[in-house]
């Protein structure tokens, strides 16, 4: 089996610490196992690495990143570079043609595709091992691993299975993308899971896909439509058209640490940076990349961040709210 690792985002979530070219992945602020701190999507090699599947790894990253990405993985892995960010659909595509061309995969082959940008306990990624027996056995197209919910994000999709089948796969009755509330709680009445964003298919079945929407199944080809391409997620374009899925669901601990609220609580320390808290500031959190100190006094709950591109002092339960923000700004400035 072959795990291409998308490294893309579009780093609003995390601003202004990630921006469109450092996305929250390239973040060096987790705890790292031998002390001090490690990036996301290093984390995330680590853990490939020790689970054995680093060695038919790839990482897929936007051109402006591949410097990045090869940083914060040591340059360990094999890195290419899109043209253009165009979804995860292109991205997984991209890297599969690139296997092909390149002689290292066969129409035969298992193909994982999986973000960066996910924080999970090592269990997760040694589920891998089981995909290949477990397309074998269901007689899928499509295999996707699931989690748990914890509580009904908006922030996620959601995969509705059907009995659990003794192989330890269910088949997949439907999918939602990031409901509200109301709806995520009837979901998670109904046994749904959240959508991790990993999905396994054969490169054939990839190819064939391709090939019905009348694209190239040649890399170079592939390579030179990208400009024009349309952003299409490999969800909207593959899963959620899928009539032979599968789900196989992890039990331990996964989250995409999308948000301030559920990053600030990996984190090795309340405060990062010059500056401090001060008087009564339960579960405050701040990270200050400037020189500048930057002092919160008697304020609770809230996160303090300041780097290159800005301020944010937010409550850690609206922070995600700067992700709207940033967009409209954007329209604004496009004209639209």
């Amino acid at each position: 089996m072959h795990t291409i690792l998308l490294c893309g985002g579009s780093g609003q979530r995390l601003w202004p610490l990630s921006g469109s070219i450092r996305s929250k992945m390239f973040l060096p602020l987790l705890p790292a196992p031998g002390g001090g701190t490690e990036s996301m999507i290093g984390r995330v090699c680590r853990q490939l690495s020790q689970a054995g599947l680093d060695e038919s790894l790839l990482l897929v990253a936007h051109q402006q990143q591949v410097a990045l990405t090869q940083r914060y993985t040591g340059s360990n892995h094999p890195v290419i570079g899109e043209p253009c960010k165009r979804g995860t659909f292109t991205a997984a595509a991209f890297g599969a043609l690139h296997l092909l061309a390149a002689g290292k995969a066969q129409p035969e082959d298992i193909i994982c595709i999986a973000p960066g940008d996910m924080y999970a306990d090592d269990d997760f990624f040694r589920q891998f091992h089981q995909f290949e027996a477990i397309l074998a056995d269901s007689e899928a197209e499509l295999l996707l691993l699931g989690t748990k919910p914890s509580s009904p994000s908006e922030q996620y999709g959601y995969i509705v299975p059907a009995q659990e089948d003794a192989g330890g796969y269910a088949p997949v009755l439907s999918f939602a993308e990031k409901p509200d509330k109301v709806k995520a709680l009837e979901l998670m009445r109904e046994n749904a899971l959240w959508n991790c964003g990993v999905f396994a298919v054969r490169l054939g079945f990839l190819l064939e896909h391709l090939e019905r929407l009348g694209l190239p199944v040649d890399f170079a080809a592939l390579t030179a439509q990208y400009p024009g391409l349309p952003v299409r997620s490999f969800d909207k374009e593959v899963a959620e058209r899928s009539t032979k899925a599968v789900v196989v669901r992890h039990e331990g601990e996964w989250s995409d640490l999308g948000s301030w609220d559920t990053l600030t609580a990996r984190l090795p320390s309340q405060v990062i940076g010059a500056g401090g808290l001060w008087g009564e500031c339960g579960d405050s959190y701040l990270i200050n990349e400037l020189e500048v100190p930057l002092h919160v006094i008697g304020v609770s709950g809230i996160v303090a961040i300041a780097g290159p591109e800005g301020i944010l002092i937010a409550d850690k339960n609206n922070a995600n709210m700067i992700k709207e923000i940033l967009a409209e700004k954007e329209r604004r400035q496009d004209g639209r």
